[in-house]
């Protein structure tokens, strides 16, 4: 294990450390830097921005609050299994709430037909505007109906009304905001899979043999069932054509055959509105209209008390640790202490830029990671104990104490991560957020425990010579001429 004392290693290892002091310590730079008082909390909405990179602890549902949120599937397709519909709008609300940054959300089916969902730290306002919006894009032709009114400003779709075709947002594979440099106006490009491709070519090869209004395919957003039914009464046509609020994106002439599967959604769009629009289609179409029953703004369950009290105890139990090590180890104990406020700096650090959510049974992982951490170096310091008694030199056991713990290190703390990479896997929700702390934790303690707390006694026992043992917490010495080195 020499490559552990070679300098690019330890050049690495301090400039870990510093890089970790930093992220731990954003919080109040931020504050010296915008004159924000030390002991001031900052606001909810605020957290520390370097260029852009915010860095900040991310807490869950039970340690920060957030929003709960009820929603009703409605309008499924004809035909549809109401379970497979649930589960596919489950992947989509995933991907949207992806973007709203949030980790580890609570999303999951109740029944066939209604979804819980649960986000930390997101207020009920801005999770309803997210996941509240269908942006269910289909697209419709249109068939005589002499009851049906004049759409807006008395556009020809009077006298008809808009046909489903079948072809819609779930088959787009992307959208793609556009600044068309002919009539210098924002559009929507759209790329349909094969099976939209198909479709819509069907659809354009026989509108460009008919006339008038039926030459048109109209593109709808967020169209329901009930503005179809509701078509022929007076006002809705002209409301939901309405090129500024309605939901007709578009209803172009089908001037010839597409077959490529490409399409166009041309409208009043800015290059804002063409990418909010082009981002809520890439995010997924839902296979039915969704509909919120219930939102509701839900307070930390544990309470600012528990939490303080849960860091309270975090921080006595690591003070407990501290003390035993120095106690027991002397010398060894003390940089054992150091290598691991090294080792909770960094993975703080790796929480925040990660970022990891935090939870009471995240934080539960991150406890028995330090216990883990301590566990390595107690086994070093044993094996270092055994090598002074024999008679090695105090740098010939620090080397051998290392190399001949490494092995049970290395099998207990990869019998861990297997463990962790389990629960990832077929876990959910908490126990996801304790295997990815304890993950991160092990991994951690491995480069504390062999690269840290090694260098530090390297090189101390290498700046200054001591030749009193028992800071070792070896009392007496048994040489042996053989095991000398």
């Amino acid at each position: 294990m020499d490559f552990v004392f070679s300098w690019p290693v330890r050049i690495f290892v301090i400039l870990l450390v510093l890089f970790s002091l930093f992220v731990d310590g954003a919080g109040y730079i931020y504050r010296f830097v915008h004159h924000i008082p030390l002991n001031a909390p900052l606001p909810h909405s605020e957290h520390p921005n370097f260029g852009g990179w915010q860095i900040y602890l991310h807490k869950g549902l039970d340690l920060e609050g957030g929003t709960r949120l009820l929603l009703k599937l409605e309008d499924f397709p004809k035909g549809s299994n109401p379970c497979q519909v649930q589960a596919s709008s489950i992947l989509v609300l995933e991907r949207r709430v992806n973007a709203l940054g949030v980790n580890e959300p609570q999303i999951q089916g109740v029944g066939c037909n209604e979804i819980s969902v649960e986000l930390a730290g997101v207020n009920a306002a801005t999770a309803q505007a997210v996941l509240g919006k269908t942006a269910r894009l289909e697209f419709y032709t249109w068939v005589p109906d002499p009851k049906a009114p004049a759409g807006y400003d008395g556009d020809p779709q009077a006298g008809y009304r808009p046909k489903p075709t079948g072809l819609t947002g779930a088959m787009l594979v992307k959208a793609t905001p556009v600044l068309n440099p002919t009539t210098n106006t924002w559009e929507v490009e759209l790329q349909f899979n094969s099976q939209g491709a198909a479709l819509f070519d069907k659809l354009t090869r026989q509108a460009v043999q008919q006339v008038g209004q039926e030459n048109h395919i109209a593109a709808f957003l967020d169209l329901t069932k009930k503005d179809l039914e509701n078509w022929d009464k007076p006002g809705v046509a002209a409301k939901l054509t309405n090129p500024v609020s309605g939901k007709m994106l578009s209803d172009p002439a089908v001037q010839q055959e597409i077959p490529n599967g490409n399409a166009v959604i041309t409208g009043n769009f800015t290059a804002t509105t063409a990418a909010e629009l082009a981002d809520e289609l890439n995010a997924g179409a839902l296979p039915a209209t969704i509909k919120v029953i219930s939102s509701q703004q839900v307070g930390a369950t544990l309470g600012q008390q528990a939490v303080n009290a849960s860091f309270l105890a975090g921080l006595l139990g690591l003070a407990i640790v501290v003390i035993f090590m120095i106690a027991y180890y002397r010398l060894p104990g003390l940089i054992a202490s150091i290598a691991l406020m090294c080792y909770g700096a960094i993975v703080l650090a790796l929480f925040k830029i990660i970022p990891v959510t935090l939870t009471l049974a995240g934080m539960a992982g991150f406890v028995l990671s330090i216990g883990m951490a301590v566990d390595a170096n107690v086994l070093i310091f044993e094996r270092f104990k055994e090598e002074m008694r024999a008679g090695r030199t105090i740098g010939a056991a620090v080397e051998a104490g290392v190399r001949r713990a490494w092995p049970a290190i290395r099998d207990s703390n990869f019998s861990t991560i297997i463990t962790t990479i389990i629960l990832l896997f077929f876990g959910n929700g908490d126990v996801k957020g304790f295997a990815v702390t304890l993950l991160i934790g092990v991994c951690v303690s491995m480069l504390s425990a062999i690269v840290i707390t090694h260098n530090l006694l390297y090189v101390v026992m290498k700046l200054v010579p001591i030749k009193n043992y028992r800071l070792f917490g070896v009392p007496q010495m048994i040489r042996r001429p053989e095991a000398t080195a």
